[in-house]
């Protein structure tokens, strides 16, 4: 994610310093939480590939996206203790970078094809059935193919443009002619910078938050007349569905919000567009760690909210606890059937040893009674 300024000097000051605690602490919470909770979409989700429909692959790349960028904030969590210094060196630097933006992307475009795709069914434009989805399988791939390419080619420049020096920033100098002077040096690193966080925030941002919009609004308005005059049941499960949907916006709506808002308002600043003023930009760069945090706790969050708004969701994740629990109980008799068996070859083998040492007493006392 592009930003503006070098956070490392700002918090040098003190004014801040509670961020080099609680974000970390923050950052590994949502890691263990988001892993287990991602995985456990994962394997709810791709358990069984014959019953597989485009809604539960999309659901499924949300998940992978998710998990693409959790193994990164561990690291992420050090940098941030350590005082926004990059311990672990350019590589691990520009693929964590890369990973992120990534996540941002798969994510965003993930979610907005599972909404178009739930418009589609509601409304009956698409067959549900996970019959139409195996006649025609090649739909998925193509769907799921485009979206992770397009995020991965918007995510490059978090790869190309992350030199390591104090910390993991993004640098613009490979973008700009060598021949420049300063001044116009640092205009044109302004411009780009502007350009990418500009990117990022209409396609990684309001494109999709449009879809979002429109689809769950014409759906809202759909059930809203299927359901208005119907009976006192009808009714209830109306408000149901109506807070799904406005709790899958709100969520992606309140959680990217605050950062693109801080994003944009610190370009608008650098720009003069907006009167400069040093407290609110103090306030913008500071407050800069806690919106991304805010961002990054949706990888975490997907998981929870399909498991509050979908009862299949419910249903596969306590049958995939189930199906583990009888593996790993079935895993534990089957280890200590193997340890009986082994005993029991061992003592079969050591059976006719035992006859033969018996015989030869037997034997040797008879021998010692002839004599």
């Amino acid at each position: 994610m592009e930003t503006f300024g070098d956070l490392h000097l700002f918090f040098q000051r003190h004014d801040w310093s509670p961020s080099l605690t609680i974000i970390p602490s923050v950052y590994l919470l949502a890691f263990f939480v988001g892993c287990l909770g991602n995985s456990l979409v994962l394997w709810a989700y791709l358990d069984r590939p014959e019953r597989r429909r485009m809604r539960d692959s999309l659901i499924a790349s949300l998940a992978l996206a998710d998990l693409c960028f959790l193994v990164t904030l561990p690291l992420w969590a050090v940098y941030t203790a350590m005082g926004y210094h990059w311990p672990f060196g350019q590589p691990l630097c520009q693929v964590s970078s890369f990973l992120t933006a990534l996540n941002m992307y798969a994510s965003v475009f993930s979610l907005s094809m599972l909404s178009v795709e739930r418009y589609w069914v509601l409304t009956g434009r698409r067959p549900a059935s996970h019959h139409a989805a195996q006649r025609f399988p090649s739909r998925a791939v193509w769907v799921l193919g485009g979206v992770w390419v397009l995020a991965g080619v918007l995510a490059l420049p978090g790869l190309l443009l992350r030199p390591v020096f104090l910390s993991c920033q993004m640098d613009y100098s490979m973008l700009i002619r060598t021949d420049l002077e300063e001044a116009e040096r640092e205009k044109a690193e302004l411009w780009w910078a502007a350009a990418l966080s500009l990117k990022s925030t209409l396609i990684g941002f309001l494109l999709p938050l449009v879809i979002l919009l429109v689809c769950y609004c014409s759906l809202a308005q759909l059930l809203s007349r299927h359901f208005g005059k119907g009976p006192r049941p009808d009714r209830k499960r109306q408000r149901r569905l109506l807070k799904v949907i406005v709790t899958l916006v709100m969520a992606f709506f309140l959680c990217w919000l605050p950062l693109h808002v801080n994003k944009t308002l610190s370009m608008l600043l650098e720009f003069g567009l907006v009167p400069y003023s040093c407290p609110l930009d103090q306030l913008l760069l500071g407050a800069h760690p806690y919106v991304t945090c805010l961002a990054y706790l949706n990888s975490c969050l997907n998981p929870l909210l399909y498991a509050a708004c979908d009862p299949s969701f419910r249903k596969r994740c306590r049958g995939a606890i189930v199906m583990l629990c009888w593996a790993r109980k079935r895993g534990a008799k089957g280890q200590r059937g193997k340890m009986v068996q082994g005993q029991e070859e061992r003592e079969k083998k050591s059976l006719p040893r035992l006859y033969c040492l018996q015989k030869v007493r037997h034997c040797l006392k008879t021998r010692s009674v002839i004599v």
